[in-house]
C-alpha cells in the first residue's frame, strides 16, 4: 500500500515541480507591459534620413508627424514657424509623414524628391502655404509640383524620377507605420522632447517648449 502511494504522490510532485518552473521561466521571459510603453514610442520616434530643421544641438526636439494635403497642417503651419523663429538656437523641427489623403502620397514623394536636391524645407513650405493650388483635385497633381521644382531650380528630371523611387516609398510606409505605433491619428500631431502635445495652440506649443527648456 505504501508502495502504491509512493508511486502515486511522486509523479505528482514532479509534475507540480515541472509546472513551478515553466511558469517561473515564462514570467522571465514574458516582455514587461509598462516596458513596452516606454521603450516603443522612443524606438519608433526617430528614423536614420529624417528631415531636420535647426540646430542639432538644441535642447528641445519636434517631431511633427504631417499630411502636406491636411488642411489643419497648412492652417499650424505659420504658428509653428512663428514659434521656430523664437526659439531659433533651443528647438529644432523633425518632419515625419501620416498620409490621409489621396494627392498626400504624391506630395510627400514630390517633397522627399526636393530633399534629395537640398531644397525639402523649401518645397514643404511651398506645399502647406499654396496648398490650394493643388490638394484635392481629381487630376494627376505631378504637374503642379513639376511647377513648384522649377520655382526651385530644381533639375526636372531627377525631380519627376521621386513618384517611383522606391527607397522614397519605402520611408514614407516607414513613417506610417511608426505613426500607428506611436498611437498617432491625426495630423499635425507633434511630439516635444518625446512627449506628445495634447493641445494644438500657439499657447500650448511654446508652454511646452519652455518647461523643457527649463529641466
Amino acid at each position: 500500500m505504501k508502495k502504491d502511494i509512493k508511486l502515486v504522490i511522486f509523479p505528482l510532485i514532479a509534475l507540480v515541480i515541472f509546472g513551478g518552473l515553466l511558469a517561473f521561466f515564462n514570467k522571465k521571459d514574458a516582455p514587461v507591459e509598462e516596458d513596452l510603453a516606454l521603450s516603443t514610442p522612443q524606438g519608433n520616434l526617430l528614423r536614420e534620413g529624417n528631415y531636420m530643421k535647426g540646430s542639432a544641438a538644441a535642447k528641445v526636439s519636434i517631431v511633427e508627424f504631417f499630411d502636406p494635403e491636411c488642411e489643419g497642417c497648412a492652417a499650424f503651419h505659420p504658428i509653428l514657424q512663428k514659434v521656430l523663429a523664437e526659439y531659433p538656437k533651443d528647438v529644432h523641427l523633425i518632419a515625419r509623414y501620416m498620409l490621409f489623403h489621396g494627392n498626400s502620397f504624391p506630395a510627400a514623394l514630390a517633397l522627399e524628391g526636393a530633399g534629395k536636391q537640398g531644397k525639402y524645407w523649401e518645397m514643404y513650405s511651398i506645399l502647406l502655404e499654396r496648398q490650394a493650388e493643388w490638394s484635392h483635385q481629381d487630376k494627376p497633381v505631378n504637374s503642379i509640383f513639376e511647377g513648384f521644382a522649377k520655382e526651385l531650380k530644381l533639375d526636372l528630371v531627377e525631380f519627376n524620377k521621386s513618384y517611383e523611387d522606391i527607397t522614397f516609398k519605402a520611408a514614407l510606409a516607414q513613417d506610417i507605420t511608426d505613426g500607428k505605433l506611436l498611437g498617432v491619428k491625426g495630423t499635425p500631431t507633434f511630439f516635444i522632447n518625446g512627449k506628445m502635445l495634447m493641445n494644438l495652440s500657439y499657447n500650448d506649443l511654446k508652454s511646452t517648449i519652455d518647461k523643457e527648456l527649463k529641466l
